[in-house]
C-alpha cells in the first residue's frame, strides 16, 4: 500500500522519493523540529505517562512510548489522541447508541446543518488566503482545493455533512492522504479508525510519525505526519470531553428519567384496581403463609419500559390489562370483602419539572432557545437590534467547530502547495494564511453583516468628504483615496475586490462595443488588440472636441 514508511520498494529508506514525505512530516515547519529537539523539561502529559527521559537520547528503552508522550506536548498538535483513552472504544459505542435518540438526533441535525451549508455548486466552503500572495499562486490554491474537494467525494453534498456529524458523535476523525507513485501529487484519501493511530517521533530525524496498530504484527504501519489527517474535538472544548455528544448525556439522561417515571406512574395507575380480602382464619399459620405466597406470585406484575422503542411491557408482554384484581387473605375476617383501590400520584398537568430538565438539555446543546420554539413561528426582526445574544454565541461556537474541521481540506491543500513549491515548506506565514470561507445561510449572520456593511459605507463616506486638502489653486482635494478606503475599511475580501474589478472591466469593454464572446476571451487574458469592436456597439457618443485640449 502506498505511503507506508516501512515497506520495501519505492518507499524504502534508500529511495529519494521517501524523503519527500519525510520532509513534509511537520507540514514543512522546521520550527516544530527545533522545539521537539531542544525541549528539556518534562511536560504535563509526559509526566502523566511516566516519561522522564530525553526521547532523542540513547537511554530510551521504549522509544515509541516516549515519542507518543512528546507528540502530545508538541505545540502544534494540541489535540487529544483516542488511543491514549483506555475507555474510548467502549465510550464511542455508547455515544453512537446514545446519538440515535430522537432529541439528540434533532440537536445534531441542527448543529450540522448550521455548520455545513452547500451552495448551488455543491460546495460547502472555498479556499482563501489571508495575506499577500501572487495572483497566479492564489489561483493555483483554488485549483488544488477543487481537486482535493472532489477526491474526498464532497461534491455529492452529502459526504462532508456525514463526516461532520460523525465527528460530533465520535470526537475523532482520521484519514490517510494517498499520493501518486512519485509521491508528488495527492490523488485520494482513505478513512482510518482513529483508535488505531498513535503519534510518535522518528528517532533518526525527529520528525512526526504515526504508528498504526502498534504491536499488531503484520498490521503495524508507520506513516509520516504528511500522510495523516487527524481531527480531535478536544481542540474546541475541554480536553476532558471527547465529543460534542458527550456534553449532552447528563442533561438528556435526567430528562429521560423524569419522562420515564411519569409514564410508568400514569400507566400503572390507569388500570381499575379491585381488592379482594379472603378469610383464612381456619388455616394454620403455615398454610396461611403458603396461600398468601401463592396469591402474591399469581398477581405479581413487573412493568418494564423500553427506552428505544417506547414500549411498555407487563410480565414480558407488550399489553397491560385494563383492570387489576388483588386477592388477599384475612385471618380475622368472616366473609369476603370487595373494594376498589385508588391512588393519587403526581399532577401530570404540571410540566414545570419537565420544562426545567428540557431547558438544561437545550442549554447544554448551545443552540439558541428560540430555535426550539415550535409554536412561536420563529419570526425575526430585520435589524441587529432584534438579534438575540444567544444567536451571536451560537455563531461563534459554529465558527470554532469549523476552524477545526477545515483541517480535513486545508492540510492536503497545504501539502500539495509545498510539493509544487518547495520554498513554501518553511514559510510560516503561508501556512497560517490558508483557510476556508464557509458558505452560510444563517439569517442572523446576514443581518449582522448587512448592518456592519452599512456602517462601514457611512464611515468611508465621512472620511472621503470631511477630510480634504488644498492644491496650489486652492481647490479642495479629498485627503484619502476612495480605493484605499474601500480596501482598508470596506470589509471586502480579495475575491470581492477582484470580482468588482472584472465587472467594471466588463462594463467598459461592453461600452466599447466588444461582443460577449470577445469580452470573455479578453478577461481571460487574451490581448485586447486581437479583437475588433462591433460597429455601433457602443451607446456612448464620442465627444467631437475630445483631444483638442
Amino acid at each position: 500500500m502506498a505511503g507506508f514508511t516501512e515497506r520495501r520498494g519505492p518507499l524504502s529508506s534508500g529511495n529519494p522519493v521517501r524523503r519527500i514525505l519525510k520532509d513534509l512530516s511537520n507540514l514543512g515547519m522546521a520550527y516544530d523540529d527545533m522545539i521537539i529537539r531542544n525541549s528539556r523539561a518534562v511536560g504535563f502529559t509526559e509526566n502523566q505517562m511516566g516519561y522522564t527521559f530525553n526521547p532523542m537520547g540513547s537511554d530510551a528503552d521504549d522509544m515509541y512510548s516516549a515519542f507518543a508522550a512528546l507528540s502530545l506536548t508538541d505545540t502544534t498538535l494540541k489535540k487529544n489522541i483516542s488511543i491514549f483513552d483506555k475507555d474510548y472504544e467502549r465510550k464511542r459505542d455508547q455515544l453512537r447508541t446514545f446519538a440515535v435518540q430522537d432529541e439528540i438526533e434533532d440537536i445534531l441535525d441542527v448543529i450540522t446543518d448550521e455548520a455545513i451549508v452547500f451552495d448551488e455548486s455543491n460546495y460547502m466552503a472555498y479556499a482563501e488566503y489571508n495575506g499577500h500572495i501572487a495572483a497566479s499562486i492564489e489561483d493555483e490554491i483554488g485549483d488544488i482545493y477543487n481537486n482535493i474537494y472532489n477526491y474526498f467525494g464532497f461534491n455529492d453534498a452529502v459526504q462532508p455533512w456525514n463526516y461532520f456529524r460523525k465527528w460530533l458523535v465520535d470526537g475523532f476523525l482520521a484519514f490517510e492522504i494517498v499520493y501518486n507513485d512519485k509521491q508528488t501529487e495527492v490523488i485520494g484519501f482513505k478513512e482510518l479508525d482513529p483508535i488505531s493511530l498513535m503519534p510518535g517521533i522518528d528517532p533518526e530525524t525527529g520528525k512526526k510519525q504515526w504508528i498504526q496498530y502498534k504491536g499488531g504484527g503484520a498490521k503495524e504501519r508507520k506513516l509520516w505526519d504528511s500522510q495523516i489527517i487527524y481531527l480531535s474535538y478536544s481542540q474546541v472544548n475541554s480536553p476532558m470531553r471527547i465529543s460534542y455528544v458527550e456534553r449532552l448525556t447528563r442533561s438528556f439522561n435526567l430528562l429521560r428519567i423524569m419522562e420515564t417515571t411519569r409514564i410508568i406512574w400514569a400507566v400503572s395507575n390507569a388500570s381499575f384496581k379491585t381488592q379482594f380480602i379472603i378469610p383464612v382464619g381456619g388455616k394454620s399459620k403455615t398454610r396461611a403463609k403458603q396461600s398468601l405466597a401463592q396469591l402474591m406470585n399469581s398477581y405479581r406484575e413487573v412493568v418494564d419500559f423500553n427506552y428505544e422503542s417506547g414500549e411498555i411491557q407487563t410480565n414480558g408482554k407488550p399489553m397491560m390489562p385494563f383492570n387489576k384484581e388483588y386477592w388477599l387473605p384475612s385471618k380475622d375476617g368472616e366473609q369476603p370483602e370487595i373494594s376498589t383501590i385508588g391512588g393519587d400520584g403526581p399532577d401530570l398537568g404540571d410540566t414545570e419539572s419537565m420544562k426545567y430538565f428540557a431547558d438544561k438539555l437545550k442549554m447544554a446543546s448551545k443552540i439558541p432557545f428560540s430555535r426550539f420554539d415550535r409554536e412561536g413561528g420563529n419570526t425575526y426582526e430585520m435589524d441587529a437590534s432584534g438579534m438575540m445574544r444567544d444567536e451571536i454565541k451560537f455563531s461563534k461556537f459554529i465558527e470554532r467547530l469549523r476552524s477545526i474541521f477545515q483541517e480535513i481540506l486545508i492540510k492536503p491543500v497545504y501539502i500539495q502547495m509545498c510539493l509544487n513549491h518547495p520554498e513554501l515548506k518553511n514559510d510560516v506565514s503561508f501556512k497560517a494564511g490558508l483557510g476556508l470561507k464557509f458558505v452560510k445561510d444563517n439569517v442572523f449572520e446576514e443581518m449582522k453583516e448587512m448592518e456592519l456593511q452599512t456602517k462601514r459605507v457611512d464611515f468611508i463616506g465621512n472620511l472621503k468628504t470631511q477630510l480634504s486638502t488644498m492644491d496650489a489653486e486652492m481647490t479642495e482635494i479629498p485627503y484619502f483615496d476612495l480605493g484605499f478606503l474601500v480596501k482598508r475599511y470596506g470589509g471586502f475580501t480579495r475575491e470581492d475586490i477582484k470580482a468588482n474589478d472584472r465587472a467594471k472591466e466588463r462594463t467598459v469593454l461592453k461600452e466599447e462595443g466588444y461582443s460577449e464572446e470577445d469580452i470573455e476571451k479578453i478577461l481571460l487574458g487574451a490581448p485586447k488588440k486581437d479583437f475588433e469592436p462591433e460597429k455601433g456597439g457602443s451607446d456612448i457618443e464620442e465627444d467631437p472636441l475630445a483631444g483638442l485640449g
